[in-house]
């Protein structure tokens, strides 16, 4: 570098600076103004008069206060009054058109300096009108649900985390509901999404109106929907607005010509009762729910901690269900129909088993109404038909007499529009012979929806397929509907129900209905079956009725596959006697202990506290123990329960005064009522712990033989059923 060469200058070299400057302000693209100190506009450029309607002398020397949104107006003088002092400032504000429109601005507010002193302000304002709604826009859609226009979980949730602050701070209560509407599936399913989208509209429609102004409701997706009570007086409050919701719903909805009832099923936990935090209440909200299904439709329930055990296996079925197919979980057992008057096994019914890793084996009474609640039973009807149809081949291929095998379907299921053309593809896929699979519909999915099953049925006999029609008897028009299946039904399957009370010392009871439903079934040209025989008096019943064929554990209880094929590899099955009680009786007699029978049972809080090694948290349930001694206790409950030696339970009562915890597992089972079970539990104690409860016991027994009720013990004095009831 040349040091005597003049560097250039890193600027160029201006004439008139005020031209330079000037043409910056005309010509820049945004709105450029310049205020005087008294707010006046003394120099607005091009893009100013242009955002705002006004032309340059129109809109120079009158106050910017004249423009500015007048609820804007306190925050914008401090933001002006603070540029006068030298500071920047930047914020949004509205300004106001010449046709009184508002637009969103964002502001920039300038100190203009002359020899270092302000002498006013710059304003630079862009117009961010469009920006501020698609803002709007992307908040709505955050916020709220798209088809009903309610909140949704999101903003219900941010909504909750507010009213636990207020709650706790104001020292009041709230209420959470959640609702899901019964048989919303079986609608949506049946008539398609575009009715089932009107219909939650005007549900959600109805809904607020019910709920009012106060109440926050929002749809958390699906058909369920959650409400928020804030502020909450009394348990009164809520109770009277869960039955408004569910009066509300019981006119029916018109839509695209159907006349549509629903109804709604709720839960309902109350801050702080039920739970200090969000997330417990949540939850318990929706342990309420699922005692509300329980319990029937259109019901509601306010949470309480005896469902804990319950809904604990209620969820962890439901999440384990989602996997079950995909990890071999699910098996069949097979159980032989038999010729009354042969002995011969003339069918088989297969009845789908889940295996589950921590239940164990769980009968579908306990998970297909759960499949059909999140929309898993077709997935697990495809597994069913294709298994079946699969295990029959197999049989015969292995030189085993043809005979044919039943299957479940369920109502919604048999609704479906391409079952027949499943049930083709699956016998073609195993080449299984149409006559050789039998499908058993209940009674009441044939009453509900007599134009489709009727439909459906004549398809099925077109292809050879064989149609039973089961639990028989329950149905609220069972005889009147009958003659609609002539030639269309294979056979009848009379109800347990009848065939436990069949007895020669009551023959005009379930033996007359019996004999009725078997004639008038023989008059129809249909086969009868009746199921759930465990008796020879049972059999000898129906033989004399002419039923043809028998279902039950008096011949075989539900046996794997490779039991069932040496049972008809034999052909016949000789009678074996009553096994219902084995399992109770296997214990009972193996007892090495004294126990006490006691005349009126003792009332005892139970929860699970170890599953499979690992230690659990739940609330507690209330049960009655019938006899207790040093080895175990015979209990009742209305839960069921595993029969498994790694689920561990922990029972509390009082006896003498006394209060005594005792650990076990369920050793047998047996369902005694319909929803009541009888367990036999099996003590996990220590030899100390068990010299100590001998004290007691035999304390106790001598003072039994005197009175029945012996003071300062947890008796239950009501009805043993009526106990749960009350619950």
């Amino acid at each position: 570098m040349d040091p005597n060469k003049t560097p250039s200058k890193p600027y160029l070299e201006i004439a008139d600076p005020d031209v330079f400057y000037r043409a910056i302000f005309e010509n820049n693209p945004d709105t450029v103004f310049f205020l005087n100190p008294e707010g006046i506009i003394v120099m607005p450029n091009k893009g100013f008069t242009e955002i705002l309607g006004y032309s340059e002398d129109e809109i120079a020397f009158i106050s910017i206060e004249e423009i500015i949104y007048i609820s804007e107006l306190p925050f914008f003088k401090v933001s002006f009054n603070e540029a006068l002092t030298g500071n920047v400032k930047h914020f949004d504000t509205v300004f106001i058109q010449k046709g009184g429109i508002s637009v969103q601005i964002d502001l920039t507010l300038i100190p203009a300096k002359f020899n270092g002193q302000v002498i006013g302000v710059s304003g630079i304002a862009k117009d961010v009108t469009e920006r501020k709604k698609s803002e709007e826009l992307n908040k709505y859609l955050a916020y709220n649900d798209s088809l009903t226009d309610l909140p949704n979980r999101r903003f219900f949730h941010e909504k909750l985390e507010n009213e636990l602050i207020i709650s706790k701070t104001l020292q009041q209560k709230f209420a959470i509901m959640y609702l899901d509407l019964d048989r919303f599936k079986y609608i949506n399913d049946t008539l398609g999404h575009f009715v089932g989208d009107k219909l939650l509209i005007q549900i959600s429609k109805r809904l607020k109106i019910c709920l009012g102004e106060r109440n926050l409701l929002a749809r958390l997706g699906g058909d369920e929907f959650s409400v928020l009570i804030p502020d909450l007086k009394s348990a009164d409050q809520v109770i009277d607005l869960a039955k408004t919701i569910i009066e509300s719903l019981e006119d029916p909805f018109f839509i695209e010509g159907y006349q549509l009832f629903i109804t709604t099923s709720i839960g309902i936990s109350i801050y702080p009762t039920d739970g200090e935090d969000i997330h417990t209440l949540l939850k318990n909200a929706d342990s309420a729910l699922y005692k509300s299904k329980e319990s029937g439709k259109s019901n509601y329930h306010i949470y309480t901690s005896s469902m804990n055990i319950q809904t604990y296996k209620t969820f962890s079925l439901e999440s384990g269900l989602r996997n079950a197919i995909e990890l071999n979980q699910f098996e069949f057992y097979y159980q032989p129909k038999v010729c009354s008057r042969t002995n011969q096994i003339v069918g088989v019914e297969a009845l789908i088993r889940w295996n589950h890793p921590e239940w164990g084996l769980l009968s579908p009474d306990e998970f297909i109404p759960l499949a059909e609640e999140i929309g898993l039973i077709a997935e697990i009807g495809k597994w069913v038909k294709y298994q079946a149809c699969s295990q029959n081949k197999a049989w015969q291929d292995a030189g085993l007499p043809a005979i044919p095998i039943s299957i479940n379907i369920s109502p919604l299921r048999f609704l479906e529009k391409n079952l027949v053309k499943n049930i083709i593809s699956v016998l073609e896929e195993t080449k299984l012979d149409p006559e050789y699979l039998e499908i058993e519909i209940t009674e009441t999915s044939v009453l509900e929806n007599e134009k489709v099953v009727l439909s459906t049925l004549d398809e099925l006999k077109s292809i050879g397929v064989r149609i039973s029609l089961d639990d028989f008897g329950t149905g609220y028009s069972s005889l009147s509907y009958l003659k609609l299946f002539k030639g269309r039904i294979n056979a009848l399957k009379i109800d347990r129900s009848f065939i436990k009370d069949l007895s020669e010392k009551d023959p005009d009871g379930s033996n007359f209905i019996t004999k009725t439903i078997i004639e008038l079934a023989q008059h129809l040209k249909m086969n009868v079956v009746a199921e759930g025989v465990e008796n020879t008096e049972q059999l000898q019943i129906l033989k004399h009725y002419n039923c043809e064929t028998i279902q039950g554990y008096l011949f075989s209880k539900p046996v794997p596959a490779d039991e069932f094929a040496v049972l008809l590899g034999k052909g016949k099955i000789e009678v074996s006697g009553n096994h219902a009680h084995d399992t109770k009786n296997q214990f009972e007699d193996k007892r090495e202990y004294f126990r006490i029978n006691l005349d009126f049972p003792l009332s005892a809080s139970m929860t699970l506290i170890r599953i499979y090694g690992r230690k659990v948290e739940l609330g507690k349930t209330n049960v009655l123990i019938e006899d207790i001694g040093l080895g175990g206790l015979r209990f009742l409950s209305d839960i069921r329960l595993s029969v498994h030696r790694d689920i561990i339970l922990e029972f509390e009562t009082e006896i003498l005064g006394e209060t005594i915890k005792m650990y076990g597992s369920v050793v047998w089972m047996n369902e005694i009522k319909a929803g009541i079970y009888q367990y036999g539990l099996e003590f996990l104690v220590e030899e100390n712990e068990r010299l100590n409860l001998a004290k007691l016991l035999n304390k106790f027994a001598i003072l039994l033989r005197k009175n029945p009720l012996v003071p300062n013990c947890n008796f239950a004095k009501v009805d043993r059923y009526q106990f749960f009831r009350n619950k």
